[in-house]
């Protein structure tokens, strides 16, 4: 989103403080609370992800601007305070995440409140269509090289919140068929991923067993892991996103997973070493290469004398030299177009 700031000169007399910038890369969104060169009180700027924050906490204090950073599950947890609300859009997104946006703004501003979206497509033909769905109204900018800004403003009435989720069900080998809500923004919207599929049925998980989810996403892994550990057993879901982290908390209770624990952390903070008998982890395959270490390093200090770490990858040859620095030695089991990476302590 490189021209962010220069579409946003064009619609930027038209917003209100206070201000809430939902999601957006964070660069831009530092950019963009520069240029609005407001008191830090009127700007909060939300994330769903851990990482995401500390990256936007970051940016804004290398280009010397200041807002309050938050986390949240939903944008609607926050007040209907807002009598702006800033949606930087890059083209990557999701287009059901965007959609998602767009209709959870209208829950946190206040009425008669304006949303904004920044789009960085030349000619954008969806936001408009969507502005007018929720909001009724929507004004635009014309095409051009920057991109294009939508606006629309929230009518005086409450709607009723519209939960854009898909629910699939899963089940590998002989075990138990599960049924699990997924959201938009959260590793395997709306299926099962294959690599998860492809690690469970090679990673060793036995009756009784701690397992740790680690990148748990909607939970789908640790809950169909603690089918197999049993009554007796206990599975433990972290996630850097606070929507998978509920999401998984959601899909756990649903699926009567053994002794669930629901951990919110962008590394390992908040782990007893020690304490797991097997962990999968199933990193973005996109991920840069610092993402996918920190799925390996420090794992084997959480496991138990005789622990079991799997990790599943379509990039064998940047993984494997991770799990040797880490474990000493590992095998590699290709499975469904994947590699399995196993390791024990």
């Amino acid at each position: 989103m490189k021209h962010v700031t220069d579409l946003f000169a064009t619609v930027a007399r038209r917003v209100k403080p206070p201000v809430l910038f939902a999601l957006g890369p964070p660069w831009p969104v530092a950019n963009l609370v520069k240029a609005l060169n407001l008191p830090e009180a009127e700007v909060t700027c939300a994330q769903f992800d851990l990482h995401q924050t500390a990256r936007v906490r970051e940016c804004l204090a290398e280009v010397g601007a200041a807002a309050e950073v938050v986390t949240v599950p939903d944008l609607w947890d926050l007040p209907a305070r807002f009598h702006t609300v800033i949606f930087p859009a890059s083209a990557h997104a999701d287009r059901e995440l965007k959609l998602d946006v767009v209709e959870q703004a209208y829950h946190v501003l206040a009425p008669g409140g304006l949303f904004l979206t920044l789009s960085e497509y030349e000619k954008d033909n969806r936001f408009a269509k969507w502005h007018k769905k929720v909001y009724g109204k929507c004004g635009e900018t014309p095409a051009s090289e920057h991109g294009m800004a939508f606006w629309s403003t929230r009518p005086a009435e409450d709607v009723k919140r519209r939960r854009h989720e898909v629910t699939f069900h899963a089940k590998v080998g002989d075990g138990p068929g599960l049924e699990f809500v997924s959201r938009p923004g959260t590793f395997g919207y709306g299926r099962f991923d294959n690599g998860s599929r492809a690690m469970l049925e090679v990673a060793e998980v036995r009756a009784g067993d701690r397992v740790l989810d680690l990148g748990c996403g909607n939970g789908a892994v640790g809950c169909l892991a603690g089918a197999k550990a049993g009554p007796t057993g206990g599975v433990t879901f972290v996630d850097s996103s606070l929507r998978a982290v509920a999401l998984a908390e959601l899909n756990a209770k649903a699926n009567n997973t053994p002794d669930p624990r629901f951990v919110a952390a962008t590394r390992l903070e908040g782990l007893q070493p020690g304490s797991f008998d097997a962990i999968l982890a199933n990193p973005p395959y996109y991920a840069k290469s610092e993402i996918t270490a920190l799925f390996v390093e420090g794992t084997r200090d959480l496991l138990k004398p005789g622990g079991r770490y799997a990790i599943v990858t379509k990039m064998p040859t940047a993984v494997v030299p991770l799990i040797f620095d880490t474990y000493g030695d590992c095998s590699v089991i290709e499975n469904r177009g994947y590699s399995v990476v196993l390791a024990n302590v």
